[in-house]
């Protein structure tokens, strides 16, 4: 979505008034939404109806989803459960559709964006976020349209592990032993309506599939209760987390990470593609860092060596030492970058309310039934 569709969607789905044109598109986007629910419904009845319809793989699966499109910390919660079933003993690899992501490349459709060692491919071939985990993590990672040929290509070539499926809660023609939803714990439902009204995938009502909750971005302690009474009252019926994202600081070229200590007053040009780039603005802030200026790209932009050089030419024209971006953005950073370039890419970590290892006893509580198996 580029910075003017994202704007205007953020318009729509605001409880101001505004001018007559924006009602109008509200009331056109409101059929829209009926329809998309029809769909979504009869989607959803099928697979209740038919439960031969979901596959099952040799392999406990963790699915990592929403309900809403974008902003909901879905990226980092996959890292930390990843990290959570290493400190729980357990081999692990990912599997994901990939955002924006070419065909699959190799058998069954299936693109090896890791096997462990590091990306292999590029964000264009397999989608931004697919690269950053497999920058980040040190497990497989597997692309492609259909999840369960994926997930079966990997137990196939890796071994018996724990598959965790990046934004799969919509996705029910693969069982998941253990279904994780991230909700925004200020505005879990934003403005309650379906797409393109409204963030929501499917309705409300869906949460019950699920088996454990993760409120992201829970600063505010009192939206935090409500929205845990709320979900009580509405769903109710297994483990609620609740975390806020923490930037640890920024890595510097060579790996070395710069703390909050090291970065406060120094000059520099932010820079970022995502869903809530004022969130990025925010963090940022809060390491001291003295922005110049701060770019906005649409989410999921893929950056071009002309617009790369141009952001650094204007950071030297107004005193910043560095370019600032995020880890997504930097999946989707050319090949080719100017050799003087000064690049701080933030390093983001989740901090739970429940304590470090919270999200281990819920996919150790999830993952009971395989036993000895793993």
């Amino acid at each position: 979505m580029n910075t003017g569709a994202q704007e205007l969607f953020q318009r729509l789905i605001s409880p101001e008034s505004g001018p007559l044109w924006l009602r109008g598109l509200r009331g056109l986007t409101r059929a829209g939404s009926w329809l998309y629910g029809l769909g979504v419904a009869a989607r959803n009845l099928n697979y209740d109806l038919r439960p031969t319809a979901t596959r099952y793989l040799p392999a406990p699966v963790v699915g990592v989803g929403n309900l809403t499109v974008g902003g909901t910390g879905k990226t980092p919660l996959v890292m930390e459960v990843v990290a959570a079933l290493t400190r729980l003993g357990l081999a692990s690899a990912v599997i994901s559709r990939g955002y924006g992501a070419q065909a699959g490349q190799g058998g069954q459709g299936v693109t090896w964006v890791s096997l462990g060692q590091g990306p292999l491919v590029t964000a264009s071939q397999a989608g931004d976020e697919p690269v950053l985990l497999a920058r980040r993590l040190k497990v497989p990672v597997a692309v492609g349209a259909d999840r369960y040929a994926v997930g079966r290509e990997v137990v196939h070539r890796t071994g018996l592990r724990v598959l965790v499926g990046d934004d799969m809660f919509q996705h029910r023609g693969l069982h998941r032993d253990l279904d994780l939803v991230a909700l925004d714990a200020h505005r879990p439902l934003s403005n309650g309506r379906l797409l393109p009204a409204g963030p929501l995938r499917e309705p409300a009502k869906g949460l019950r599939r699920a088996q454990a909750i993760v409120l992201t971005r829970a600063e505010d302690p009192e939206a935090t209760l409500a929205t845990r009474a709320w979900l009580r009252s509405f769903w109710g019926k297994g483990p609620v987390l609740a975390c806020r994202h923490r930037l640890r600081g920024l890595s510097a070229p060579g790996g070395g990470l710069l703390t909050a200590a090291e970065l406060k007053g120094r000059p520099v040009l932010a820079f970022c593609g995502l869903a809530r780039p004022d969130d990025f603005a925010r963090a940022l802030g809060g390491l001291g860092l003295v922005m110049v200026d701060f770019r906005s790209f649409g989410d999921h932009h893929a950056y071009t060596p002309s617009e790369i050089a141009a952001l650094w030419a204007q950071a030297k024209t107004l005193g910043a030492q560095a370019l600032v971006t995020s880890e997504k953005d930097e999946a989707r950073l050319p090949a080719v970058l100017p050799l003087d370039m000064e690049l701080w890419v933030s390093r983001l970590e989740l901090e739970f309310d429940e304590g470090p290892r919270a999200l281990d006893d819920v996919l150790a509580w999830g993952l009971a039934p395989w036993g000895r198996k793993l």
